[in-house]
């Protein structure tokens, strides 16, 4: 094991916490995480009340590429030999009955409480230093409690508040990020914000509300297009893939508080789409068993994207997400085709009557 994928699979287990934090590097529990890791064989929507912890931009050349959970997991370009890959499969699956499936289950899963709570990690590329600069991967953990269901109430968001970690992404950047001192999380720049999904696509965000929305689901895109005709955002250059991303975010499990019966109309309205794919691997970036759709497009800034989308099996939740860059753009030239840009892992989800 090279010391670039012994940083990937560490960060994996436990995002190294920001300074102050519950957590040290040389605490007990890190050490212990570090010895089982490295033992392991290779292999609408209400108000959120949103804290953050440390915020970050893209630096002089916007960032690029990557990922992570597992308590985070990260898909990074790495310097050693690559991971095994999940094993594909030859899928029968049409991302029209995997969506069917979805929507089937969102509408007769039972209550199970008033208040959904989840964890998970969100990971990607931060561009920084003087001159050419150099690549870090950051990663951020992520809490949640919304109400379930539709119930009425507001919910709640953090990202790096139980902690954060830093690394470089390939030994070239490495050397580059200890002649800089080594920043932490806290040093990073604090002017680009934190978000669950940075906008590669420059989408403009869809805030109507989704009990509203048509149950035809050949109807049910097409007024989402109208609001946003209605607001004056004016139509998007693709709307499939707006409608496709934005759906996502819709059904995202950290900032879902739709019934059921809406999330089964969003699920619908996706699985009419043209250019949704299925995407082979029967597992997800994490190892987990997953169903997967994708929609590649072109950004003007970040190339030939490609979303992924992972849907745990046993339910209707979105799990993992990813955006994969397929041929770099201005903002990422720098980063080979095949380059993860962000992820959102959701590693656990809980339901309580306790906020």
């Amino acid at each position: 094991m090279t010391d670039q994928d012994a940083m990937t699979r560490l960060a994996a287990a436990n995002p190294v916490p920001d300074a102050g934090l519950r957590d040290s590097a040389a605490s007990p529990r890190a050490l212990l995480l570090q010895r089982q890791v490295l033992a392991q064989p290779r292999g609408p929507r209400r108000r959120l009340a949103l804290a953050t912890g440390p915020t970050w931009r893209y630096g002089l050349i916007p960032a690029a590429a990557a990922a992570v959970a597992l308590a985070g997991y990260a898909v990074v370009h790495q310097s050693g030999p690559p991971r095994p890959p999940a094993r594909v499969v030859a899928s029968r699956a049409t991302p029209q009955s995997i969506l069917a499936q979805a929507a089937t289950r969102a509408e007769h899963e039972g209550r199970r409480g008033q208040f959904v709570h989840a964890t998970g990690t969100v990971a990607r590329i931060v561009h920084l230093g003087p001159g050419p600069g150099y690549d870090v991967i950051r990663v951020d953990s992520v809490r949640s409690v919304q109400p379930a269901d539709g119930l009425p109430g507001e919910g709640w968001l953090t990202i790096g508040e139980q902690g954060s970690s830093v690394r470089p992404l390939t030994a070239a950047d490495a050397a580059a990020y200890a002649a800089d001192g080594s920043p932490g999380p806290a040093a990073l720049p604090r002017d680009g914000g934190q978000t669950l999904y940075p906008d590669l696509a420059g989408d403009q965000a869809y805030a109507g509300v989704l009990g509203e929305l048509p149950d035809d689901p050949a109807r049910t895109g097409a007024a989402m297009l109208a609001w946003l005709a209605e607001a004056g955002l004016g139509a998007p250059a693709d709307p499939q893939g707006w409608l496709f991303r934005t759906g996502a975010k819709l059904l995202d499990t950290f900032t879902d508080v739709a019934a059921g019966a809406d999330r089964a109309k969003i699920y619908r309205m996706l699985a009419g789409l043209t250019g949704v794919r299925t995407l082979e691997a029967e597992a997800d970036p994490l190892g987990r068993p997953a169903r997967a759709l994708a929609y590649t497009a072109a950004t003007p800034r970040y190339g030939l994207v490609e979303w992924q989308v992972y849907l745990g099996p046993d339910s209707d939740r979105i799990t993992y997400t990813q955006a994969v860059i397929r041929q770099p753009g201005p903002a990422n030239a720098g980063l080979p085709a095949g380059a993860v840009q962000y992820s959102t892992a959701v590693t656990a989800v809980t339901w309580s009557d306790k906020p």
